[in-house]
């Protein structure tokens, strides 16, 4: 009777560390992401952007995606393509906020994901990549959602800059279904902390 007891007990604490180990695994965790002062929008400067010319016809602002039920404006960016906002001035403690994703439409679809990519051009004309992220929703379910980006711009406070958002397919060049959207990007401040 004892042995069973103590097998009994063994056995509930096992299934309480799977338990816990499960709900820590399966739960994500959102970034924390800088809440400060919206200083820029770049969808609502879309007028004064400049689209290379090469794929003029798969850029479109103002579009939008729902992914997990979450509705979201964007930059909507079929590979290849770019999309450059001059004369952006970067304040002290500015994060270039945003989110990428991929339509729900494609995922079914054929392709192999796309590669999103963020350059700044400074005052000196230097040409910066500042973010870089391949997804694949078509072939990995954990792409199917919003990614939220903070990227940290003090390398560039206090000039006037060029931004350019760009997309390019995915590692076999396939850019069937490419459907790609940048959410809500914007300049925010980041709050002090103290």
């Amino acid at each position: 009777m004892c042995c069973g007891r103590k097998l009994r007990s063994i056995l509930l604490v096992c299934m309480m560390i799977a338990l816990s180990f499960l709900s820590t695994s399966c739960s994500e965790e959102k970034p924390k992401l800088a809440s400060g002062k919206v200083v820029y929008e770049f969808l609502a400067n879309a007028k004064g952007a400049e689209i290379a010319d090469y794929n003029r016809e798969r850029v479109n602002f103002g579009a939008e995606f729902t992914i997990n039920k979450e509705k979201r404006a964007i930059l909507w960016e079929h590979p290849t393509a770019e999309v450059r906002f001059d004369s952006v001035s970067i304040p002290q403690s500015a994060v270039l906020q945003f989110g990428i994703g991929i339509s729900p439409e494609a995922w079914d679809k054929e392709g192999d994901g796309v590669t999103f990519e963020v350059s700044v051009i400074d005052q000196k004309s230097a040409k910066t990549m500042i973010f870089s992220n391949y997804i694949d929703p078509k072939a990995n379910s954990s792409d199917r959602k919003w990614f939220d980006q903070d990227v940290d711009l003090n390398d560039f406070a206090g000039q006037t800059v060029s931004i350019i958002f760009s997309t390019t397919f995915g590692p076999r060049g396939n850019g069937a279904f490419d459907w790609a959207g940048w959410s809500s990007p914007r300049i925010r401040l980041r709050e002090a902390t103290g």
